[in-house]
């Protein structure tokens, strides 16, 4: 699955100063530029692996974001945002309180109502919205405190459904004494009452583990990294767990071992999506490669090969699906983005658009290329860049996204 060398050597030519478009079948960029959406959080669209983006059926855009510190003191850090079809600038629609510049949040969409979990603090929080379609608005937000603790600090969450309407959420657990693991929590009335039921993994002073929860078919499934010690030397592993219908999970498949190393300190830096055959689609950094791994459905089998080397340090991907089956990664290439695409369901990729923002001016530090994108989409594909300005004596650095948006 790696691609022809010649498509490196066009990306090549454009760090050597010049501006390349490479011809891309099916694919234009209609629209590029900076957003309104701005902030003081570095973790504006952190982890890669959390769910934030999402497209409801009237096409409105929808995007949860971390603003950072806000000017009322009763402004939570997270908000979620709306852009309406046809709108060029975003607003806010909905903020959760007790949410800080650390936060982050996943979501999920059943119907027309959005399950939200996100970390504040020493806490892990649930809330529910529901949306008019009509007015293309938020309301009832309500929620519940799924966790809390004097002593440990919960992060990351991930949040799933399954066809009888319970909830699961697992996130990253750490003790005063730096003591690592996931652990997960159920509900059948999340606004009532959550029950802890397991944990997953390795429980050390190893950081880097994360969890992504994702529903498939009628049931769901756990994404994991965990960190181990493997003779004295910490070793990554990509793990794969069903749920029974016994509310038991399977044995982990190990998807991937790898060296522990700079690629995923907090264990976060993949990205997964589940397409209407019920195929899961992942990609996460292994050392020097960026690597595409394949669940397939009907046979409950993996299968993974290797995207591109990765001189250029490729650690922010993200996976999207088209309503027609196709499947897009999109991912860094050092301070740019590459789209690639399949039309078979992920047996076979092939090189879709390089995705070139501004260079040249010091204001902009495009040094950490967060990539965001709706999960599912229809038509034109929204791919936002996240950048930071420079601060300088008077003013403090500035967290933006920056637009791409794609005809595919």
């Amino acid at each position: 699955m790696k691609f022809p060398c010649i498509q490196y050597r066009l990306f090549f030519v454009f760090f050597m100063g010049l501006l390349v478009y490479p011809t891309a079948s099916n694919a234009e960029i209609i629209t590029q530029g900076f957003t309104n959406l701005t902030g003081t959080a570095e973790r504006m669209i952190s982890y890669r692996h959390q769910e934030r983006f999402f497209i409801t059926d009237d096409g409105t855009q929808h995007l949860m974001l971390n603003l950072g510190d806000r000017e009322s003191e009763s402004k939570g850090a997270l908000a979620l945002m709306t852009k309406q079809a046809g709108q060029t600038d975003w607003e806010e629609a909905v903020d959760l309180n007790c949410s800080n510049n650390e936060s982050t949040a996943d979501m999920v969409l059943e119907n027309n109502r959005l399950h939200i979990v996100y970390s504040c603090n020493k806490e892990i929080w649930y809330s529910r919205l529901s949306y008019d379609a009509l007015t293309s608005t938020w309301w009832n937000l309500k929620k519940k405190r799924i966790f809390r603790s004097l002593t440990q600090t919960p992060s990351a969450p991930t949040i799933a459904i399954t066809s009888d309407q319970k909830l699961h959420v697992v996130f990253t657990r750490a003790t005063l004494n730096k003591v690592v693991q996931l652990v997960s929590y159920s509900s059948n009335n999340p606004l009532f009452r959550w029950t802890s039921n397991g944990t997953f993994g390795t429980e050390n002073k190893r950081p880097g583990k994360a969890g992504r929860l994702l529903n498939i078919g009628e049931g769901i499934a756990l994404i994991y990294t965990d960190v181990s010690d493997v003779s004295g030397a910490a070793r990554s592993t990509l793990n794969f767990t069903q749920l029974a219908e016994n509310d038991a999970w399977s044995d982990p498949v190990v998807l991937e071992a790898t060296d522990a190393g700079f690629h995923d300190p907090y264990g976060s830096h993949y990205s997964a999506a589940v397409d209407d055959q019920g195929n899961i689609h992942l990609v996460w950094p292994v050392e020097k490669r960026l690597v595409y791994y394949r669940y397939d459905q009907g046979s409950s089998t993996w299968s993974a090969d290797y995207i591109l080397d990765n001189p250029h340090n490729a650690v922010y991907s993200q996976v999207a699906k088209h309503i027609d089956g196709r499947i897009f990664l999109v991912f860094n290439v050092g301070e740019q983005l590459q789209v690639v695409e399949s039309d078979d369901y992920g047996l076979t990729f092939s090189h879709t658009a390089f995705l070139i923002h501004p260079t040249g001016d010091p204001v902009y530090n495009w040094a950490q290329p967060r990539v965001e994108t709706p999960a599912v989409f229809s038509g034109v594909l929204d791919v936002l860049q996240q950048l930071s300005t420079e601060p300088t004596e008077t003013t403090e650095a500035v967290e933006r996204l920056y637009l791409f948006s794609l005809t595919l």
